[in-house]
């Protein structure tokens, strides 16, 4: 018989409960059949989760410049393992308007490629507009695309 809200209680775990363990392998293995993208054995998903109370990230500022040493673009990614392994955002990508259309934004999302691949990221994201069509441009030629999962955001404002 399920259990109902009014008999549940919520805590936050303290220490190692291998029961939560099991049940994010778990989940790690029903959600991977939803997804195009390498699956994992039980083994590897359980080699690679590892809960943490606090995870660090690490920022990488790739600077694109012109010819005369001015910096003309930039690409910040973040990098961090939550404990489901190494994930990465483009957490902002800017280039100067009077460069844009040049291939600045590609060479910069290009590199961010590079150094996830290098870091042996298992997923990348990144959040545009849809009225930015040169970003969008810019991250679908690199390989990024809507994904099948839907993303809510929450922010702490009045009224919500």
């Amino acid at each position: 018989m399920p259990v109902v809200a009014d008999e549940t209680s919520v805590e936050e775990m303290a220490g190692d409960d291998p029961e939560v363990v099991a049940m994010l392998v778990d989940l790690a293995m029903d959600e991977q059949e939803h997804y195009d993208h390498p699956r994992e054995t039980r083994a590897e998903v359980q080699r690679r989760l590892r809960v943490a109370p606090t995870f660090m990230g690490e920022n990488h500022l790739l600077i694109a410049r012109a010819g005369d040493g001015h910096a003309v673009g930039v690409c910040w990614v973040v990098i961090y393992d939550p404990g489901t392994g190494l994930e990465a955002e483009i957490a902002e990508l800017y280039v100067r308007p009077e460069v844009r259309g040049g291939g600045v934004a590609r060479a910069l999302v290009s590199d961010a490629l590079a150094l996830m691949r290098s870091r042996v990221v298992s997923f990348a994201c990144v959040w545009t507009r849809d009225d930015n069509p040169g970003a969008v441009r810019a991250y679908r030629s690199a390989g990024f695309a809507p994904t099948e999962q839907v993303v809510l955001t929450w922010l702490p404002v009045p009224d919500r």
